[in-house]
């Protein structure tokens, strides 16, 4: 016979049941939302390897969780020579010739440093 401790345990079970679905799709799904609110451009990936994590019972759930937070890379700066909207800087030729002639300088410099240590010893 069924009593009322049996139904209250069904009870009891299947409130435990329900609060762990709802905890695993939370936890499944917060990396995805997070890199969504965020911006981050790769977002439906981070989704992705955040469920695959909870299906491998939390072994890629932490580095898509980290992967979330993390700042995409910028892409690469212009060239020296380059103005941010991809014309030709005017002065592009001066800074080459300055930097030109500091590594003269730095090469010179080397040198009489080398030249230094040969007599010397």
């Amino acid at each position: 016979m069924i009593d009322v401790f049996d139904i209250m345990a069904f009870v009891v079970f299947a409130v435990l049941l329900v609060v762990a679905v709802i905890v695993v799709v939370g936890l499944g799904s917060l990396p995805g939302r997070i890199a969504q609110s965020r911006g981050h451009p790769q977002a439906a990936a981070i989704d992705v390897a955040s469920w695959l994590g909870m299906a491998t019972l939390g072994l890629l759930w932490p580095i898509a969780f980290i992967w979330a937070f993390l700042k995409p890379l910028s892409p690469a700066p212009p060239s020296p020579s380059q103005e941010p909207d991809g014309s030709l800087d005017p002065n592009g030729n001066a800074r080459l010739a300055q930097m030109q002639s500091r590594v003269d300088e730095l090469e010179a410099a080397l040198r009489k440093l080398r030249d230094g240590k040969e007599t010397g010893s």
